[in-house]
């Protein structure tokens, strides 16, 4: 490494572990005892938020709050549940704050999605993923449980009359799967605000606009700015008020007879950190995280727990880290310590989804997402040693959370490159790596200026926000788009389904008799994909509105830029850039399809569009030859084949230009983004078979990741045609799974061999890779005896999970996908 490889370079030659990519801090017995605990946890529901919302809604206090404004009222409660809730701090950890009542839980919202888990209470320990509740806990959640009927956004936005029909289509998730029912989340707020000026900024601020009654300048104040005002200094109470409980129990703890005289000062230290921040400025570098993770709780218990992220924490930390390296209050080792500890908080929280949801949402996955590395808004290199810190104490836990984010650039320096692709080569499944240079001009694309595009932070899985500057609704819904090809093969019915004008799933058009070029049957195409997002927007638009008066987030609103300066919360519109974004599924079964069909039909004319689309509703029957050859021998996106890919592209141009035509109810851009969770599961299963040799029920392809088993060129030919692809209206990025020999890439050697890949891929102008280094023979052993691997962290979609968390189809993806060498 020479001086020149970054502007850190004095500090990196001082460090041995950054100096050596692949050498990595050994494991403290603290990290390794917070994980074997954790992996130990049963998992289970934590049903004291709802006990405490309903507390509060019965109570005095909370019936009066049904007379005062809705954003004032819903602080109330949140504040109620935040003094209200009981602390709880675990053996070891460093850094402060229970998640939930459990120690791996999950938050029951009455107010969102989590009433679908009573279609399992009857077999909760037997689900393949088993939530342990004691026969009086069951009790309780089915009467919380029927108790949130009335209060949750589902119920109020679509169970109104004259909107049943839209009911129906957002529970079937078939054409499309709403999350937004569930909550919004999916956040990078300003942390570094919260580390660099506390809360205390935020409260005077909201202070003096209540106490002028006006705007900065000097525009009276509405009804509802008053009520925002007020709700943001109720809820910064809220957080101080949890922050202080956390402290007693903190100093009751230290207090009890047999603690070591260690662990004494660490809990004292502990508490004095809560009782300073996040209210006032971090003054330590362990004090900014803890600063983090209060506002994370709180942000958790505003909303629900998907995609809440920390963004950028190497620059938002690096002030206090350099600082207490001066003073000579911490060592690179310690800081590494800290940060392990701070990571494995994350574990501690996992969704609540009920089986017949998870196969949408398969693995138990939260993402919370860590971003490091990339440009700042000048569009400078900030690569720093706290890049690397965030790695190494990473490779020390291994863990499904949290969600780890690389960015790389033309000037990224090598030793960092090559110490993501070391942690990447452990098997872990993260980091996941962004090319600024894609990135940034898709977020110009959404209307950012170029500086705030620039410092942009990773949402959850893959979604992207300028950090702090953002309401993305990162992860409104997800959409089905081959079953819009079949949709406009058969006149906008489902194949198999009665031609009566009650049972049209889509929009009419023409049938295929009356196409007679190919350019028609594209045009039916683009018309389905525009009615289905159309119908798709309608029902956002619905929760959207229920959002504003009976959901707001006041501490969302605290941490994104544009809200105190205009008195609005999130929800009604006030953040710097407000984005409404949806993911596409299946997107290479839509390419490789039409270029089978435009092949078979139009081109080479061997049968009329009729016999073809018959084959398909007779699901392939007695056309296995067919079959084999459309999906064996056509070309197919992912091997480097320009006719392949541009037909792709064409498919990804029919939904990326349907999407972006609408704006929110807030007035914000609607965006898209290419990734499926694991929705290609549960859509796959509605959706017929496919010109591409795809039979009728089969899972669709995964985000950017070519369909699986096709990929027969190698990595090389998959990232030609990923990187082949226009991704400038993308503003909510992509998912590109690549499964590589875990062989292939040990050592120094392999870690350059994948960092070059990484690089070539990013030059080309891709915008996201995520590769898994498995040994697929490892996979079959744990899913066939589950004790036998325990903890294996897979990368499924934009996130992580333990594989033996995956429902078995989920389990098998995996484990088919095409696995790669170097070459």
């Amino acid at each position: 490494m020479g001086k020149t490889a970054s502007p850190n370079s004095a500090i990196q030659e001082a460090n041995p572990y950054l100096e050596n990519p692949c050498l990595f801090p050994q494991a403290s017995d603290r990290i390794l005892a917070i994980k074997a605990e954790l992996m130990a946890e049963p998992y289970s529901i934590c049903l004291e938020r709802p006990s405490l919302l309903f507390e509060f809604w019965e109570s005095k206090n909370g019936k009066a709050a049904k007379n005062l404004h809705p954003a004032e009222a819903r602080a109330l409660m949140l504040a109620h549940i935040m003094r209200r809730r009981r602390p709880r701090i675990y053996n070891h950890e460093l850094i402060i704050g229970n998640m939930s009542s459990k120690r791996i839980g999950a938050n029951f919202y009455p107010e969102g999605g989590s009433l679908n888990i009573l279609e399992d209470l009857l077999h909760l320990e037997n689900r393949q993923i088993p939530f342990k509740l004691a026969p009086m806990e069951k009790a309780e959640l089915l009467r919380l449980g029927l108790k949130s009927i009335p209060v949750s956004i589902g119920g109020k936005a679509l169970l109104k009359p004259g909107r049943f029909s839209h009911f129906l289509d957002f529970f079937r998730a078939k054409r499309y799967f709403v999350t937004e029912e569930a909550g919004i989340s999916h956040q990078a707020g300003n942390y570094g605000e919260v580390v660099s000026h506390g809360l205390v900024k935020a409260d005077l601020y909201a202070r003096d606009r209540l106490k002028a009654d006006a705007l900065e300048d000097g525009t009276r104040l509405n009804a509802d700015q008053r009520a925002f005002y007020k709700s943001v200094r109720t809820i910064i109470l809220g957080i101080r008020n949890m922050a202080s409980n956390l402290a007693a129990e903190a100093e009751k703890k230290a207090a009890a007879q047999g603690v070591a005289l260690e662990r004494r000062k660490e809990l004292l230290e502990a508490a004095e950190a809560c009782l300073h921040a996040p209210y006032y400025p971090a003054r330590t570098f362990k004090e900014g995280l803890q600063a983090c993770w209060l506002v994370h709780m709180a942000m958790n218990l505003e909303d629900f727990e998907q995609g809440l992220s920390f963004g950028r924490l190497d620059r938002i930390l690096l002030p206090l880290y350099k600082a207490d390296l001066k003073k000579g209050l911490l060592t690179y080792e310690k800081a590494v310590e800290i940060m392990a500890s701070f990571q494995l908080k994350t574990c501690e929280t996992i969704p609540i989804y009920s089986e017949r949801i998870d196969q949408y949402f398969s693995g138990n996955g939260v993402a919370q997402g860590i971003t490091v590395g990339g440009v700042n808004g000048g569009g400078r290199d900030c690569t720093n040693e706290l890049s690397g810190l965030v790695l190494d104490a990473f490779s020390q836990i291994k863990t499904r959370e949290p969600a780890l984010h690389v960015r790389v650039h033309k000037k990224t320096p090598p030793w960092f490159l090559e110490k993501a692709a070391a942690v990447a080569a452990l098997g872990c499944g993260k980091p996941s790596f962004f090319g600024d240079k894609a990135v940034i001009k898709a977020l110009e694309n959404t209307g950012m200026s170029k500086p705030h595009a620039r410092d942009y932070a990773v949402i959850g899985c893959v979604e992207m926000a300028s950090q702090g500057r953002t309401y993305n609704s990162s992860d409104a819904a997800l959409f089905n788009l081959p079953l819009c090809l079949e949709l406009a093969l058969n006149q906008g019915y489902r194949f198999g389904s009665r031609r009566i004008p009650a049972l049209r799933f889509g929009a009419p058009t023409p049938s295929v008799e009356e196409m007679d070029a190919f350019d028609q049957v594209l045009r039916a195409f683009k018309t389905q994909v525009r009615d289905s997002v159309n119908e798709m927007v309608k029902v956002i638009t619905m929760i959207e509105q229920a959002y504003r008066v009976h959901r707001t987030t006041p501490v969302n609103s605290i941490i994104t830029q544009g809200c105190l300066e205009c008195g609005k919360d999130v929800t009604w519109g006030g953040a710097m850039y407000d984005l409404t974004s949806v993911q596409a599924a299946g997107l290479a079964d839509a390419g490789d399809s039409l270029y089978a069909l435009k092949r078979v039909v139009f081109d080479e004319k061997r049968m009329s569009l009729k016999a073809f689309v018959d084959i398909l509703k007779s699901n392939w029957e007695g056309q296995e030859k067919l079959r084999q050859e459309i999906s064996q021998k056509f070309p197919r996106y992912g091997n480097g084949d320009k006719d392949a890919d541009r037909m792709t592209q064409v498919a990804a141009d029919a939904y990326t230009d349907a999407v972006t035509a609408h704006k929110n109810s807030r007035g914000g851009q609607y965006i898209a983004g290419i990734y499926s969770m694991t929705c290609h599961h549960g859509f796959g299963k509605a959706t017929g078979a496919l010109p591409n040799g795809r039979p009728a029920g089969y899972r669709l392809s995964n985000g950017l990741s070519p369909v699986d088993g096709v990929d027969k060129k190698g990595p090389t030919a998959v990232l030609q045609s990923a990187a082949s692809l226009d991704s400038s209206q993308w503003g909510n990025c992509c998912a590109l799974n690549i499964k590589f020999d875990g062989n292939q890439f040990k050592g120094t050697k392999g870690a350059k061999i994948l960092s070059g890949l990484i690089t070539a891929y990013m030059n080309m102008g891709g915008m996201q890779i995520q590769p898994n280094i498995l040994d697929a023979e490892t996979l079959r052993e744990a899913k066939e005896d589950p004790s036998a691997h325990p903890g294996i962290v897979v990368r499924v979609a934009g996130y992580c999970a333990y594989f033996n968390d995956l429902q078995p189809m989920v389990q098998d993806e995996v484990i088919s996908r095409t696995s790669h060498g170097a070459e």
